[in-house]
Formats: structure tokens, sequence, C-alpha cells
């Protein structure tokens, strides 16, 4: 009897600890009440109805998406609603346009699909006409240089034009929406890829960044802005506090920890540096045939510091249809590392690359090389060039990024819908 005691409370041990060590494998999952409600969940259940006969211009692509995978524009489209015309942003609409590739115009059922990254970025007056209010619904990944924003701020300036109200259905900032990152926008260095005089990580949502073009008078204020909130999201919320399934927003752009991390690789890939591009691991690897990753292990303490993990990598980049063609150092062996984000309230992805590229600078200052247009329209401003020319010092870029983030951080607060 006692032995057979003994077995069942082995027994049971076992289970426990077999329970107990699983437990510590699966990822925490919200409970269905806590996970995020998109905008376009919202927009449905109580704001759609009310545009029932009205003739709608969507703004879509491939993320315009409820979490349950079934695209907004199938569900207006099934439910009768008069769509006049969809607008799409860069990659197409259907998401798999290799960057900075024009888009053509097509179409989805005999409703025209016009092309705001071909001939035209701004939708105009003939292919708005008639249009009685424009649905915005497309995932951002909270990067200035991400021509997304740019496409939402063209559109409201072409709704403001023709006096067409806008609803932009609110989605997560994937990078979260605490930390700022970098100096803003100067005027003379406006561009596609930099239409807004905000930092490069900015965290804020495309629907907090609707108000601030308006109320800031970004774009003209005499319109109909509706921001349609969600529920359940918070600012310290990166994706995997979300609930929702990760959608690739461009063809580089596969998980997102590859957010987390693009605004500041993508300063690798401009002194160029490969930034994983022409690899399946894009933004999240980097290296070059004469890079020693030793050293930039020893200046950075392993990552520790940023809450990233580095590993030796040694990888070979090639041309991917569809995601890149002739990367930089295409069929050449790199020496490089790969970064693992652990702690990404931690991780200040700019200021990562900046710390890499100096130990770059100081150690091979023959072999970065840019083109300083492109970098300061892609930066904001020309400090960090005048950096790399050795012009200023590494503490002065710092000290004046830092400045213009608190100023940022000021002017942001009275937009902000979320806690």
């Amino acid at each position: 009897m006692s032995g057979q005691r003994k077995t069942r409370k082995s027994l049971v041990c076992i289970l426990l600890s077999l329970i107990l060590s699983t437990a510590f494998l699966v990822p925490e999952t919200p409970c269905p009440d806590k996970l995020v409600k998109l905008g376009n969940q919202i927009f449905l259940t109580k704001l759609s109805a009310g545009l029932k006969g009205k003739s709608l211009g969507l703004v879509l692509n491939h993320t315009s998406v409820l979490p349950n995978g079934q695209s907004l524009l199938t569900v207006l489209h099934e439910e009768g609603h008069k769509i006049q015309a969809i607008f799409s942003p860069e990659h197409g609409f259907t998401g798999k346009v290799e960057a900075g590739k024009e888009v053509q115009n097509s179409q989805f059922k005999g409703i025209p699909v016009y092309s705001l990254y071909g001939k035209t970025r701004k939708p105009s007056v003939e292919q708005i006409q008639n249009i009685e209010a424009i649905i915005f619904d497309i995932q951002d990944v909270g990067a200035r240089f991400y021509t997304y924003i740019s496409t939402l701020k063209y559109v409201l300036e072409a709704a403001a034009q023709s006096q067409i109200a806008v609803y932009v259905l609110d989605r997560p900032n994937p990078v979260g929406g605490e930390i700022i990152e970098g100096p803003l926008l100067l005027p003379e260095f406006e561009s596609f890829i930099g239409a807004l005089p905000i930092p490069i990580r900015y965290g804020m949502t495309s629907g907090e960044l609707a108000m601030m073009m308006k109320g800031e008078g970004w774009i003209p204020e005499s319109f109909e802005l509706h921001v349609v909130r969600m529920n359940n999201w918070k600012r310290s919320h990166y994706w995997k506090d979300t609930g929702l399934l990760w959608n690739p927003t461009s063809p580089n752009m596969p998980s997102p920890e590859t957010a987390i991390i693009y605004p500041g690789s993508s300063f690798l890939g401009a002194v160029k540096i490969n930034e994983g591009g022409g690899t399946l691991l894009p933004f999240l690897q980097f290296g070059a045939p004469w890079l020693d990753p030793s050293a930039i292990l020893d200046s950075l303490g392993g990552g520790e510091e940023f809450g990233v993990q580095l590993e030796v990598v040694k990888y070979t980049p090639r041309s991917l249809p569809g995601k890149l063609m002739h990367p930089i150092y295409e069929n050449r062996a790199c020496h490089g590392l790969q970064v693992i984000i652990n702690q990404e309230e931690k991780f200040l992805s700019l200021r990562f690359a900046l710390a890499i590229i100096r130990v770059l600078k100081e150690q091979h200052p023959d072999k970065l090389s840019f083109n300083s247009f492109d970098l300061n329209r892609m930066y904001g401003n020309e400090l960090f060039s005048r950096y790399l020319e050795g012009y200023i010092s590494y503490e002065q870029l710092l000290a004046q990024m830092e400045e213009d983030e608190e100023i940022f951080r000021q002017k942001r607060k009275k937009y902000l819908l979320y806690e």
C-alpha cells in the first residue's frame, strides 16, 4: 500500500514538474477581454452603417485586415457599401512590390485602385471627385522614413482641399508609444521619406499623428477628421502584447522585431554596411567583408546595455526577387553580428546603430561612404553627415538629438489618445 502511495506521489511530482517546465516555454497570451481591439473593428460595429449609401474612397493595402484575417475591403464590399476608389501606398495593394519601385494602377472587382507610389503620391482632384468620405486603414511601423505616414499626410491634404471627411482607423505602433529617438526633421530636408517635422522614432499611432498634423497646422485644418480609437492598447505595449498576429507590412519587414530595429539599422545601410539586406534577417544582422565583430562586441559590452544579445555571424547577401535586388556587398562573404532583442523597452535602436557606426568610424574611417543629400533627408538635418566628416563630435550629435526629443515629447502630449 505504501509502495503504491509512493508511486502515485512520484507520478504527481513528475506531472507537476512537466507542467511547470512547459509553462515557461509557452508565450503568454493576453486574456480575450484584454486583446487589442483595432480601429477597424470599432468602425464596423459603430460607424460604418452611418456611411451606407455614401461614396467612399479607401486607402488600403494587404495589412488592412481584421484580427481574424478578413479584409476590411471585402467586408465593406459584401455589406453593400458604395466604394468609388481605392488608393494604395508604397509596395502596392498587395504589399509585394520591392521598396522604391514604382507601383502601377490596377483594379479590384471593377473598382479602380490608384497607386500613390507611382506617377503621383497624392490623390488628384479627379480621383477623389464625388467621394464623400475617405477611410484610411494601414499598419505603420513607427519610423519617420517609412512612407505610409507620408501617404497619410498627402491623403489628408487632398481631403482638406476637397472638403472630404476622413476616418483614420487606428492601429498599434509596433515599436511602442513611449520611446522617442532622433532629431526633428528640418523643413529644408522634407521629402517623401520625411514629410513631417517629427523625430525618427516618434512613438505615436497613425491616428494620433493625424491629429497632430491637423492641430499643428502641418496640413490644412478645415476638414472633418475622425480618428477611430482602439480599445486596450497602451503606450507600453509592443506587438507581442497586443494578442494580434503580425502581417508583414512590406517585403523586408517580416517580424515585429524587424520593426523595432529598423529606425536604427537603416543608417548602417546608409553608410554602406550591409544591414541584412539580401538575407532572411533584414535589419536584424549586419556586416561587411572587412568588419571585425570583436571590436564592436568589446565596445558595446556584448549588447547588454541596449537590452540585446549579439552573436557573431558570417553570411553572404544575395539578390532576392520581390524583396531586394543587388544588396550591399552582393555575393560577398560578410563578417558581422546578428541582433537578438531581449528587452524591447530598453532597446534604443537609433543610438545602438550610432554606437556601431562610431566604432567603425574610429577603426575603418576609409570604409564608410555615404551620399550626404540622401543621408540628410533620412536623418532630418545635416549633423550626422557633419559628424561622419569630422566637423562635430559624437557627443555634440547626441546632445542635439536629445534636445529635439524633449521638444517633441512635450509638443505631442495633447494629441495622445492612449495611456
